[in-house]
């Protein structure tokens, strides 16, 4: 299987089982009378601890030598912007045009898993050098 395609196969698996840790943390907190907002946070945050792990050991194990810190920083970053497109989707959709919460969560979830494979693929896991003086 061409490299390219595997790492994006592994991607989605990771994806589909931080979807599935984010859908059922947010409907027990939902369930529990917590608002879709704090419930989107909380929930999208538990995926994302996943995420990390399964991505950075699996998915992205290959381009491990650049700095971990610097992964981290970037992981943080591009999930904080999945995460308010996904927050801002679900406020439009169920707060603002009357969508069902599950239709709302649903398509918040596909926007975030874009915005996440592109950030994780093009900047978040990519190699670049320990030293920036080893480039040039």
């Amino acid at each position: 299987m061409n490299k390219r395609l595997a790492q994006l196969f592994k991607f989605g698996f990771v994806g589909a089982l931080n979807t599935i840790i984010d859908l059922c943390i947010f409907t027990l907190l939902s369930w529990g009378g917590v608002g879709a907002i704090l419930a989107q946070i909380i929930s999208y945050s538990c995926g994302v601890l996943n995420s990390y792990a399964l991505n950075n050991n699996w998915t992205f194990r290959e381009q491990k030598e650049q700095h971990a810190g610097a992964k981290l920083a970037r992981f943080i970053i591009i999930n904080l912007v999945a995460l308010a497109v996904s927050s801002l989707i679900i406020h439009l959709l169920y707060d603002r045009a009357t969508w069902g919460l599950t239709a709302s969560k649903l398509t918040a979830t596909a926007a975030s898993m874009i915005v996440n494979y592109i950030g994780s693929r093009f900047w978040v896991f990519r190699s670049i050098p320990k030293d920036r003086s080893e480039s040039v």
